[in-house]
């Protein structure tokens, strides 16, 4: 934004971009000829550039300075991972148990079949048994 009164351009939380001379696109990826430009510290360079993007009273808000605000961020950053892969191995077991539940399912329907079997076949002997009594009592 333009200022009508000065025709100046007002501060804001971002950053300027200023583009440099490369001789080839590999110069990008092995920082060639870009290394003269870089910062001593790239970290905290990065951490700057990461700071930039939130808005400067959540900032405020939160105390972004950079020692603080890095600490916090690395800290938050391993209890993600930490809760990943604790999420992880819940999956894994509780797949495992389900695993075994659906085994042990399995077993139980199974004993239960053999089990409606033997009773079906014990009714019939009884019913075979009950039929030939009757008919020996009726001749």
């Amino acid at each position: 934004m333009v200022s009508p009164d000065t025709g100046t351009t007002p501060p804001s939380h971002f950053t300027e971009v200023s583009l440099h001379p490369v001789e080839s696109i590999s110069d990008l990826h092995n920082g060639g000829s870009l290394h003269p430009y870089l910062t001593d510290d790239p970290a905290s360079q990065q951490w700057e550039e990461l700071m930039g993007i939130l808005p400067p009273s959540l900032c405020l808000q939160a105390g972004c300075n950079p020692a603080h605000g890095r600490g916090a961020f690395l800290l938050l950053l391993a209890l993600l991972i930490l809760t990943c892969l604790a999420l992880a191995i819940l999956a894994v077991y509780l797949s495992v148990l389900q695993s075994e539940s659906l085994r042990v399912l399995a077993h139980t329907l199974r004993v239960q079949e053999e089990t409606l079997l033997k009773l079906r076949l014990a009714s019939l002997n009884q019913w075979r048994r009950l039929n030939t009594s009757e008919a020996r009592g009726l001749s």
